[in-house]
C-alpha cells in the first residue's frame, strides 16, 4: 500500500507528476568577495543601475565608505536605516528623505527593526536594493510594495547577499542566463514576469516555482518572508537545491497554500505540527533531505492526495489519521525511513 518510488533518489516521476529525481546539487561556489564597508546614513541618491551593485556618485566626500561596493556580484549592500540629511555636496530632497522612511516603517512592519538594523542580513539587503537601486522606486503606497520586498529578500536569503548567483536568470547578467531580461531577478520589470514568479489578474503572487537553480541559503528565512503573501500564495516549488536548516513554524500561518514542494534539498529536523493549519494542502513533498522525527498526524486533511517523505530518518509508527482523514491520499512514497506498526487492512 506505501508505493515506494523507483529512481536513484527513490522518486516516482509515475507518482508525483513533475517532481524531480537528481540529487540535490550543491550550493554554488562563492565569488570572490571584497571586505564590508563601514555602514553610511542613508544619504546617497538612487541612481540607475542594473546589477546588484553600484558605485557611489563621486559627488560624496572622498573619506566617506562606498554605500554598494562596485565589486559584483561578491559584494553586498551595506547601509544604516538611519535616515538623515546629506552633504551639502549631495542634496537630498525632503520628499526623497520622506520616502526612505516610510518604506523603511513599511519593511520594518514585515520583518521587524532588529533584522532590518541586522546589516548581515538578506532583508536588510533587500531593503537598500529596493531604496537605492532599483529603478521602479517605489514609494510606501505602492500596491506591490510588499511582495516586490518579499521576493528580493527570497533572492539575497539564496545567495548569501548577492556573493553567489543562480544558475538562471539571477541579478548579474555577466554570471547568470536568461532567456528573457524581463525574467530576471531585480530587474526593472514586475515581480510578476521574474524567473518563477505567477500573479493572478490583481497582481498577486500566487505562485513561486524556482527548482533547480543553486538555491543555498536558510529555508527558515524565506518562509518567514513569505508570510506576508499568505492571502494570495498557493503553490511553493523550491526542490532540487542546495537549502538548509529546518522548516518554520511559520509555515502554518500560509493559510492558502495547496502545494509544497522542498524535497531534494539539505533540510533537517522535525516536520512542524502547525502544517496542520494548511487544511487546503492537497500535495506535501519533502523527499531526499535529512529530517526526523515522527510523523504529526495533524498534516492529514481530507484534502491531501500527494505526500512524499522517502529517503529521510523518520521514525515511529503512521498516525492513524493518515488513514482515516486523508482518504483521497493516492501518491504516497515513504521509503528510505524507519517507519514500524502495522498498515490497516482496506486501506
Amino acid at each position: 500500500t506505501a508505493a515506494r518510488g523507483e529512481g536513484n533518489n527513490g522518486e516516482s516521476n509515475e507518482q508525483f507528476p513533475g517532481m524531480e529525481n537528481p540529487t540535490p546539487i550543491a550550493a554554488p561556489t562563492p565569488l570572490p568577495t571584497t571586505q564590508k564597508p563601514t555602514p553610511p546614513i542613508l544619504v546617497a541618491p538612487p541612481g540607475p543601475t542594473t546589477n546588484i551593485s553600484s558605485g557611489m556618485p563621486s559627488a560624496l566626500p572622498s573619506e566617506m565608505p562606498s554605500l554598494i561596493p562596485s565589486n559584483k556580484p561578491s559584494s553586498t549592500y551595506s547601509f544604516s536605516p538611519t535616515i538623515s540629511a546629506a552633504p551639502s555636496s549631495s542634496p537630498i530632497t525632503s520628499v526623497e528623505l520622506q520616502r526612505r522612511q516610510d518604506i523603511t516603517t513599511a519593511v520594518t512592519a514585515i520583518s521587524g527593526s532588529a533584522t532590518i538594523d541586522d546589516t548581515t542580513t538578506p532583508q536588510h539587503t533587500a531593503l537598500a536594493w529596493l531604496l537605492f537601486d532599483d529603478d521602479l522606486q517605489l514609494n510606501a503606497s505602492s500596491p506591490n510594495l510588499g511582495q516586490r520586498y518579499s521576493m528580493s529578500t527570497l533572492y539575497f536569503a539564496t545567495t548569501n547577499n548577492g556573493q553567489t548567483t543562480w544558475i538562471n536568470c539571477g541579478a548579474d547578467a555577466s554570471t547568470s542566463s536568461c532567456s528573457s531580461e524581463s525574467q530576471r531577478f531585480l530587474s526593472s520589470s514586475s515581480e510578476c514576469d521574474w524567473l518563477g514568479i505567477t500573479c493572478n489578474g490583481s497582481g498577486e503572487i500566487t505562485n513561486i516555482d524556482i527548482r533547480e537553480n543553486g538555491l543555498a541559503g536558510d529555508v527558515s528565512v524565506i518562509i518567514k518572508e513569505l508570510v506576508s503573501l499568505s492571502s494570495s500564495l498557493e503553490g511553493l516549488r523550491l526542490s532540487i537545491n542546495a537549502l538548509s536548516s529546518t522548516i518554520p513554524t511559520e509555515i502554518g500561518q500560509l493559510s492558502n497554500l495547496q502545494s509544497l514542494f522542498l524535497n531534494n534539498n539539505n533540510l533537517v529536523g522535525t516536520i512542524p505540527t502547525s502544517l496542520g493549519n494548511l487544511n487546503k494542502l492537497s500535495i506535501f513533498s519533502v523527499g531526499n533531505n535529512g529530517m526526523d522525527g515522527t510523523i504529526p498526524g495533524e498534516i492529514f486533511h481530507p484534502t491531501l492526495v500527494g505526500l512524499d517523505l522517502d529517503d529521510n530518518n523518520f521514525h515511529g509508527t503512521l498516525p492513524s489519521e493518515m488513514f482515516t482523514s486523508s482518504l483521497d491520499l493516492r501518491n504516497i512514497d515513504i521509503g528510505g525511513n524507519n517507519f514500524k506498526g502495522m498498515i490497516p487492512k482496506g486501506f
